[in-house]
Formats: structure tokens, sequence, C-alpha cells
């Protein structure tokens, strides 16, 4: 008998802390990958949200993703082996579909946030003398 009230106690405190840690993954954040006009499919990731979590740090939760500093900057030079040229094609984002204002290091994200890294045509680099 005292076996049995141990296995239902043990078997009650299982499943006590196994319902908290699932209802604790409910926060989560959507990263959206489009690759523009290469032959590559979206990639549409889950990941858990929290507290400061960065628009840059989902990224490489979900990604292989190469930065490069730029003083106090880190820009995102590459996802998923496809790297962006300056003049060419970089890598942008949004947040809930709006442009981002900040670079993805310092991009705080909500829980519910979608983040879509766009492949596009870069509008943003200096031209280059030719």
């Amino acid at each position: 008998m005292n076996k049995l009230k141990i296995f239902c106690l043990y078997l009650l405190l299982a499943c006590f802390f196994g319902l908290s840690a699932f209802a604790g993954n409910r926060d989560k954040v959507t990263v959206e990958i489009d690759f523009g006009s290469l032959n590559h499919p979206k990639l549409k990731i889950e990941t858990n949200w929290k507290e400061g979590l960065s628009a840059l740090e989902a990224l490489q939760f979900v990604a292989e993703v190469k930065t490069h500093p730029v003083g106090q900057y880190v820009f995102v030079d590459e996802i998923d082996g496809i790297k962006g040229e300056p003049n060419k094609s970089v890598w942008y984002y949004k947040i809930n579909g709006e442009p981002a204002k900040k670079i993805a290091i310092n991009q705080p994200l909500e829980s519910g946030d979608k983040i879509t890294w766009i492949y596009k045509q870069d509008v943003c680099s200096p031209k280059e003398d030719k």
C-alpha cells in the first residue's frame, strides 16, 4: 500500500512539473526567412521567446548566421549559406510587417512577434565609384 502511495505521489509531482514546463513554452516568436528571387523556398520557424530576446538572437536560434561588426554595430552577412553582396543583394528584416528601426542585435522582441528576414536589393550601402 505504501508503495502505491509513493508511486501516486511521484506521478502527481511528475505531472505537475511537466505541465509547468509546458506552460512556460507558450511564449513564441516566428522567424520567417525569404530568399527573395533566389530559387529557395521560404522558411517559417517558431522559437521560444524570453524577456530581452533580440531579432538577431531569434534568427540565430533557427538558422546558421554569419555576422560582422562595424564599430559598435553588428550586421548580418549570411543566412543559411546565402551571403549578402553590398551594392547587390543583402539581408533586411521587418518586425510584424514593419521595417526595422534598429539593427537586429538591438531590436528587442515581444511574445508573438513575427520577424521576416528578406534577401533583396541593397539600397543602403554607399555606391562604389567605377
